[in-house]
């Protein structure tokens, strides 16, 4: 039995409304700007995260908080009233004060929630995919996540969950959640593979055709977890920055890997762990795929000239 129902019917209800809000926004005319680290940011991930960290706070209180945007200078009062027409319309109350809630992080907890408001802005910017997602962990350990694709595969919106020991599930188009598996393909040159639209390097791809792979779908945002875990595809592979990986961006995806069957670890073969707002791994890149051949993967990674000269 479920030890964190409540816990996960959050998530699922929030990724949900926060994808109508940042729909709102594509519909209109978004408000960009770009970040101290030159990467972009809209007023739309500010919303987001504004809906879910009140909704958090209210229900759990004693809980600690770790979100991606941390700069309240762009919301001036143009920039806020934009903001409170979309919750009106969308029959959403915020009370709270838009700038102290989106900085609101709580206080020191073993219970953390994790929002990424906006998962891929870059993809929402050119009317392209993008996620929203939150995960939740006890004392460091993922227990929960849930995942909004809007537009996913051409299926509306769609809706990913996972708790630790209870599976992986998927609400396509609003319908009701189902159990998915990550595939059982084990022949490696008919593997589907994912990899980033903004963010990739060269030897991915040279890596992939090195072992015969030819079937790619690049795209941006955590989706690109979604898509292993209900076997669209059956492997990704992505660079990392060591410094600069974030629990955000990853604890949602990798549980939803896990809960469907899958793997996912560093390009050495170690388990990805979090620490407050980082990701602990020892290579820059990870490998998620369906696990039937990741040691495999693992091995013809650590042997090939590709990576090493890239």
């Amino acid at each position: 039995m479920s030890n964190f129902n409540k816990e996960l019917s959050l998530a699922i209800k929030l990724v949900k409304e926060a994808s109508e809000i940042t729909e709102w926004f594509r519909k209109k005319k978004v408000l960009s700007f770009k970040k101290e680290d030159e990467s972009p940011v809209t007023l739309a991930d500010f919303a987001s995260q504004i809906f879910i960290i009140s909704k958090i706070k209210e229900l759990f209180p004693e809980d600690q908080i770790i979100a991606e945007e941390d700069s309240g200078a762009f919301l001036n009062l143009n920039a806020e009233d934009i903001i409170k027409k979309c919750y009106n319309s969308l029959n959403l109350v915020i009370e709270d004060d838009f700038k102290d809630t989106l900085n609101y992080r709580g206080s020191n907890s073993k219970r953390q929630w994790t929002i990424d408001p906006i998962d891929g802005t870059k993809g929402f910017q050119k009317h392209l995919a993008y996620a929203i997602g939150i995960g939740f962990m006890v004392q460091s350990e993922p227990t929960v996540c849930a995942i909004s694709v809007p537009n996913y595969n051409e299926q509306n919106l769609t809706i990913f969950s996972a708790e630790k020991n209870h599976g992986a599930k998927v609400s396509y188009g609003n319908q009701n959640f189902n159990l998915i598996k990550v595939s059982e393909n084990k022949i490696i040159k008919n593997f589907r593979m994912c990899h980033s639209l903004h963010y990739d390097k060269p030897w991915v791809i040279n890596f992939a055709r090195s072992l015969g792979i030819t079937y790619f779908v690049q795209m941006d945002s955590m989706a690109k977890f979604c898509m292993v875990a209900d076997s669209t595809a059956d492997l990704y592979v992505k660079p990392l920055n060591i410094k600069r990986s974030f629990t955000w961006d990853f604890l949602p995806g990798d549980l939803l890997v896990k809960e469907a069957g899958g793997i996912i670890t560093d390009l050495n073969g170690n388990l990805i762990k979090y620490l407050n707002e980082k990701c602990i791994i020892t290579a820059p890149g990870l490998i998620a795929s369906n696990g039937v051949l990741h040691k495999d993967l693992l091995n013809a990674l650590k042997s090939s000239k590709i990576i090493k000269s890239s």
